[in-house]
């Protein structure tokens, strides 16, 4: 099977090759996204943070951040955290992608996504009911999410 051509998507070749025409992602789409990826970030971080404490609590002090950082690619403790990294590439992925730009659907379906990420919700799947955990431990997580969730509902 090809790839897909420009402007089109798997499901178009799929279908005979249809090309339907995608409306691209405008300046503020983008500059959304950019605000959006920034923001899931600095939610990362705390998290980390957060994941750090607790691992040390269970396993004893990370020696350094060269350690720490080789647990959070490595060790299965930080699966978890892995969907908010893995959105926050795509956001970059997809926004610098010259041969095939974003279109204002596809942008519309990252901030879904982003936002969906941040609802910490203790009957959700695995990330949002692990999320809901971190917030219940950590005051200065919850404020930052909900935050964050707020300020990208605007």
């Amino acid at each position: 099977m090809t790839e897909p051509g420009p402007g089109t998507t798997g499901a178009e070749e799929a279908l005979g090759g249809a090309h339907v025409e995608r409306p691209p992602a405008t300046a503020a789409d983008l500059q959304r996204l950019d605000h959006v990826r920034l923001e899931l970030l600095r939610v990362h971080r705390a998290l980390l943070e957060v994941e750090r404490a607790r691992y040390e609590k269970a396993h004893g002090r990370i020696a350094n951040n060269s350690a720490f950082l080789q647990l959070v690619i490595n060790d299965p403790w930080f699966d978890w955290l892995r969907p908010m990294a893995q959105l926050v590439l795509l956001i970059d992925e997809r926004t610098s992608d010259k041969t095939s730009p974003l279109g204002t659907a596809e942008a519309r379906s990252l901030f879904d996504r982003a936002c969906s990420l941040l609802r910490a919700d203790a009957e959700g799947d695995a990330f949002q009911r692990l999320f809901f955990q971190a917030v219940q431990q950590s005051p200065a997580l919850a404020v930052l999410a909900r935050q964050v969730a707020a300020g990208l509902m605007r």
